[in-house]
């Protein structure tokens, strides 16, 4: 009896890597469970993925849907958190804390105060100053926790959030920042491509395929969560989850400042949201000439060719040249969120 020369379908092989995708989801469930019960702590999924690691690699042949027959990998992971000294639970220093982290745009421009302040920590949320410090002050605050060895365990954007009763008020975009909800939003839109390792790795955002080592960066190479590399970036070796973050945070100062800098007129937190993720899209200098920024600021403002806020932002559906199934989803995804608040 001949032996079948693959061990399983393409269907098959996706059915078993979402299962053991499933057994990671599940370990870092029952790890943010076992943090906010012991800490109170409110922990995001996503700062989680800094500790996976892939500990192994199942190989199979793999019958596809033309009838060929591929090599791929199943990979296993593993939740490696970190983990303090065998001391009482009942310890506040061997425990999670929330912490509150002072960050300095640092450049030629950057005032003492503000550079003095740089990797400031504050125990208390009452402690932490407001932003902006002056006029044009790009410093940002995160709210860390922190596991008992020292390590990050989530890091997320925080910013004092102003309501009136159960609806978000129009405020003024200089004392803006994008929300903890639009951050996770932007991620999940954005997407990423791992290698086997679980590191970032460079890809064509038409296509979502790898970028071969050797070969020529294509039009829309980027790595990350949607960073566009720029000249004189080399990001051929991967990244890792930490410096996709990093980049993402810095893309989305960015494009936070292109709202700043171009909207006039007080908004709410979504449409400030959405704003910031149109900014982070389509670029820093077609958001600031776009029409959709004209008629944001201007109430009167009429254009012969497009008639209204919508059409002017569902109008950038193109990469390339081409029309893009993903950009008219993106651009419907923004609008829901400007118009109706919806993540």
């Amino acid at each position: 009896m001949v032996p079948p020369e693959y061990d399983m379908t393409i269907d098959e092989f996706y059915a078993a890597q979402q299962e053991l995708d499933k057994d990671l989801e599940k370990a870092k469930q029952d790890q943010i469970n076992e943090i906010e019960e012991g800490s109170g702590i409110k922990v995001d999924e996503n700062s989680l993925d800094q500790y996976v690691e892939v500990i192994d690699l199942i190989h199979v042949r793999v019958l596809m849907h033309d009838g060929s027959i591929e090599d791929k990998d199943l990979m296993v992971y593993s939740l490696d958190m970190p983990e303090g000294d065998n001391a009482d639970d009942n310890d506040s220093d061997h425990r999670a804390r929330k912490v509150w982290v002072w960050h300095s745009e640092i450049g030629e421009n950057t005032c003492d105060d503000c550079a003095a302040r740089d990797g400031e920590i504050y125990e208390s949320e009452d402690d932490i100053p407001e932003i902006p410090v002056h006029p044009n002050c790009r410093c940002t605050k995160t709210e860390d926790v922190i596991a008992p060895d020292g390590r990050i365990i989530s890091s997320k954007p925080y910013s004092s959030k102003v309501k009136q009763g159960k609806n978000e008020v129009e405020k003024d975009v200089k004392n803006m920042k994008m929300s903890d909800k639009g951050i996770n939003w932007l991620k999940r839109k954005e997407g990423k491509v791992l290698d086997k390792n679980g590191n970032h790795i460079v890809y064509d955002d038409q296509t979502k395929k790898r970028v071969s080592d050797g070969t020529p960066l294509p039009p829309g190479a980027t790595i990350g969560y949607g960073h566009l590399i720029k000249p004189g970036e080399d990001f051929r070796g991967g990244i890792t989850e930490a410096q996709a973050i990093e980049l993402l945070h810095s893309d989305i100062a960015a494009a936070e400042r292109a709202v700043c800098n171009n909207i006039t007129v007080p908004i709410t937190q979504n449409q400030y949201d959405a704003l910031v993720s149109f900014a982070y899209n389509i670029g820093i200098e077609a958001f600031a000439n776009s029409t959709a920024v004209k008629y944001i600021n201007n109430p009167d403002f009429i254009s012969s060719k497009y008639p209204s806020l919508e059409s002017a932002w569902r109008a950038w559906n193109k990469t390339q040249g081409t029309v893009s199934n993903g950009l008219i989803n993106r651009r419907n995804a923004e609008w829901n969120m400007y118009n109706n608040g919806t993540y």
